[in-house]
Order: structure tokens, then sequence, then C-alpha cells
């Protein structure tokens, strides 16, 4: 008993300490006809709260993706919002709301009047996703304009992650540090909410691409893969494959020193 007692409290220190790299994915499915006006309050707007956020650390980073191709009934649209800790998630809300005022009293009476105009369009949300990054490797001194997810429901959420680290993780640094690859980054992920037999996803890893070509013709040279990881990360999942694998662009974003960017610069 006294050595069941220890196990637990030692498990119990391991999850506090751990330390959190927590984000959110916000889909949303915007229609055609809307989406100019969608994406112009997004860059005129949304993004200067979230620049103001990050400029007092309450978020990590802000990037509007968009679907490239799929399934229609998918969302086309979401944002990434960088959380990073557990204080800024209980406190996202209130800090959000804050620099929404913030933003809007730094325009004159005119241009609030219009801007509030703009934004009662519906925002066409359809779920809100909240994750914790475990791992993530980036070819050095490269930057990245696709993500492709992979999204999966593992039988076992740590195993999984547990063979990406042990397996894959190596295996792409070190084809990152050999350019035997036109992909530049690799992230592994789980999700924490919501979660349930309901739901088809429960961790995801994302590949990052600068081009779409490359998504298609990654591989500079051959390459073997890890085949004992292979097997070992199949057993981790139900179906031993992805649930699904999407294309996302980076449309708008905020850099590391929070200057706004888009896809058409």
């Amino acid at each position: 008993m006294k050595k069941l007692l220890l196990l637990f409290a030692v498990l119990i220190c391991t999850l506090s300490y751990a330390q959190p790299n927590l984000f959110m994915y916000d889909y949303r499915s915007v229609p055609d006809d809307q989406m100019e006006a969608f994406q112009k309050n997004e860059a005129d707007f949304w993004s200067k709260v979230a620049q103001n956020m990050l400029k007092k650390e309450q978020i990590t980073g802000w990037t509007m993706m968009s679907r490239v191709g799929g399934a229609t009934s998918d969302a086309n649209v979401y944002f990434y919002v960088g959380i990073g800790s557990y204080d800024n998630l209980d406190n996202l809300s209130q800090n959000y709301d804050k620099a929404y005022n913030e933003v809007m009293a730094s325009l004159d009476a005119d241009a609030q009047k219009k801007m509030k105009e703009r934004l009662k369009i519906d925002r066409h949300s359809t779920m809100n996703v909240l994750l914790n990054r475990r791992s993530t490797v980036f070819a050095e001194g490269q930057d990245w304009n696709y993500l492709v997810h992979n999204y999966t429901k593992a039988n076992d959420v740590g195993a999984f992650l547990d063979v990406q680290d042990k397996y894959f993780k190596p295996f792409f640094e070190e084809n990152f540090k050999a350019k035997t690859t036109k992909q530049v980054g690799w992230i592994t992920a789980s999700v924490l909410n919501p979660t349930g037999n309901y739901y088809k996803v429960n961790c995801y890893t994302a590949d990052a691409y600068q081009k779409m070509s490359d998504i298609y013709n990654g591989w500079n040279s051959d390459v073997t893969w890890p085949e004992e990881g292979m097997t070992e990360i199949g057993k981790t999942m139900d179906s031993g494959g992805f649930y699904k694998s999407v294309i996302w662009q980076k449309i708008l974003w905020l850099d590391g020193e929070g200057k706004f960017h888009s896809a058409w610069d």
C-alpha cells in the first residue's frame, strides 16, 4: 500500500511540474461570399487584439489558416492561438476582453462606430479545440507556409507521443540537418478538450512545408524510415493509421516579434 501511495505521489508531482505548451484551434466555416469581409476584419482589427495580448505575454502566437482542398463538410478556416501557460488559459477570456476594449479605444469615435458595424458579421465558429504541444522540430532558419495536420484517435495517447519522441523526433532532426527532405517542421500534440468516445481525434502530428509541391514531393533523396517505430506507432492507433490528413495554408499571422503578415505581402 505504501508503495502504491508513493507511486501515486510521484505521478501527481510529475504531472504538476510538467511544463505545458498550450494552444487552441478555433475552427470556422465561412461562406465564400463572406470570406473577403471576414479576412479584412481579422487583418484590420482582430490581429491587433492579438498583438495587444502578445505584447503583454498573455498569448504566445496568433495565425489564421485556410483549408486547401479536402472535404467541403470540414471547416475551411481555423485560428491558432498560442496560450502557453495554465495561468494564461485561466485569464484568457478577461485578457481578450481587455485587449478588445483597448484596441477599440485607440480608434476615434467615427472609426469605432464603423468598426463595430463591420464586426457584427457572423464569426461562423464550428469547434474549439484545446491542445498541449509535446514536441516541435524545425529546420534551422526555415519558415513555413503550409501545414499538413495528421489527426488520429490513439488507444493510448501517452504511448503514441512516447513512440513519436523515441523514433520520429530524432528521425526528423537528422533529416532536417542533412537536408534530405523539403519538409521544414514537425509537431506533436495531445487534445485536452474536447475528449471522449464521441470524438475521433485525441492527438495529432503536423508537418510543415514552404511550398505546396513539397508536400507531394517531400524528399531530396531516399531515406530509411525507422521500421521499429512504424510498427510501434501502428499499435498505438485504433485504426493502425491516421484518421485523416488535411492541408492548411498560412494566411494571416504575427511573427515572433508581433509584426503582422499576410500571405499576400
